[in-house]
């Protein structure tokens, strides 16, 4: 899991970073190493299932697991929303958009990231259907 969580971290900051517009990410852009190639269209896959990014289109090529891009990744509201959720880390609130970006850059253990973004969007969901 330390491998997936690290991706998922990476590909919101890139998507926080980028806001709404027009561009590419290519697994190089995550700047890690070939061990965690494996693991980027899964995670993006899984971010756009659970509703947390847009995509506009996968453009992969052959040669590798992780070769192409992904075309026009955008934050949905939800992942906004989701990102905006204040949580405890270390015994102290900050916003799950400054834990994934300590996260990607490896500042923190990055454990339970994912668990974390689970349990948000659950969270976020159910109280969107009341």
């Amino acid at each position: 899991m330390e491998r997936t969580n690290r991706v998922l971290a990476k590909i919101l900051e890139k998507a926080m970073d980028h806001g709404v517009s027009h561009w590419s990410l290519k697994f190089s852009d995550l700047e890690l190493d070939e061990e965690y190639a494996t693991h980027f269209y899964p995670c993006v896959k899984w971010l756009e299932d659970e509703g947390l990014i847009r995509v506009g289109a996968y453009a992969r090529t052959m040669g590798g697991i992780a070769n192409g891009s992904i075309e026009n990744i955008s934050l949905t509201s939800l992942g906004m929303t989701v990102l905006g959720t204040e949580i405890e880390v270390g015994g102290k609130k900050e916003p799950l958009s400054k834990a994934v970006t300590d996260v990607s850059e490896g500042r923190v253990d990055y454990h339970r990231i994912g668990d974390a973004i689970g349990g948000l969007i659950g969270g976020v969901i159910k109280s969107i259907g009341n």
